[in-house]
């Protein structure tokens, strides 16, 4: 195993340079070039994470809305099952905590592949995808009608913790009352700790092997 090590920006456009220089009249285009390959490499790439964030969200929104619609019907019933409560509670808050744990981990390697289009691009069509360009419309139109610089990945993100906010809610109500003077319920009791545990398993063993905590160009460990 080779250990990680960080690459400053000329080491890793000199990783994708080309091995002869200068460059002649028969040397391959820009397209053609490693720099340009690894480009439309990596806009392929971003593009695929784009959409399996958006069917990971429709995979979870499925579980979640389904637990909703359960808990619902408990609390619609005549004689309803405080038991079913807490399950469908429980599946809830886990279901949305792991969503809002993927959307996290699908932003930061979208962010990976941008930074990448980022680097390539300087080294063959330009600075492309990195030059915004606002319009007057864009900076000072109808703040109600006119486009404005929201995050997408942002916006899901706080709306996913808005739905564990809520989940976790429902989880704490479907276990009351709680009280020293009742007898300990160890259904309750066994639901709460699995459920706790559970969280805690996705938090810290949810993660990628390869954790970088600062900012920068990593190089993974890779087997030799």
């Amino acid at each position: 195993m080779i250990g990680r090590f960080n690459l400053d920006i000329d080491e890793y456009k000199a990783r994708f340079a080309e091995p002869q220089s200068p460059r002649s009249k028969d040397d391959p285009k820009e397209a053609d070039t490693r720099a340009g390959r690894a480009l439309a490499y990596a806009l392929d790439i971003r593009k695929f994470e784009i959409e399996l964030y958006w069917k990971r969200g429709t995979y979870f929104w499925a579980f979640i809305a389904a637990a909703f619609a359960g808990y619902a019907l408990t609390h619609k019933a005549t004689d309803p099952d405080p038991w079913l409560s807490i399950l469908f509670s429980a599946l809830g808050l886990v279901f949305s905590f792991a969503w809002y744990l993927v959307n996290r981990g699908s932003k930061f390697w979208q962010s990976n592949w941008e930074r990448h289009v980022d680097l390539l691009e300087d080294m063959t069509l330009g600075p492309l995808y990195k030059v915004v360009a606002v319009t007057a419309d864009n900076s000072a139109g109808n703040p109600l009608t006119s486009p404005a610089q929201f995050s997408v990945s942002k916006l899901n993100q706080v709306l996913s913790v808005f739905v564990v906010a809520v989940w976790l809610l429902l989880f704490v109500r479907s276990l009351l009352p709680i009280s020293c003077g009742l007898p300990l319920d160890p259904y309750k009791l066994a639901v709460f700790a699995l459920v706790s545990g559970f969280l805690l398993l996705l938090y810290f063993f949810g993660k990628s092997s390869n954790q970088f905590t600062t900012s920068g160009l990593h190089e993974r460990p890779h087997e030799k």
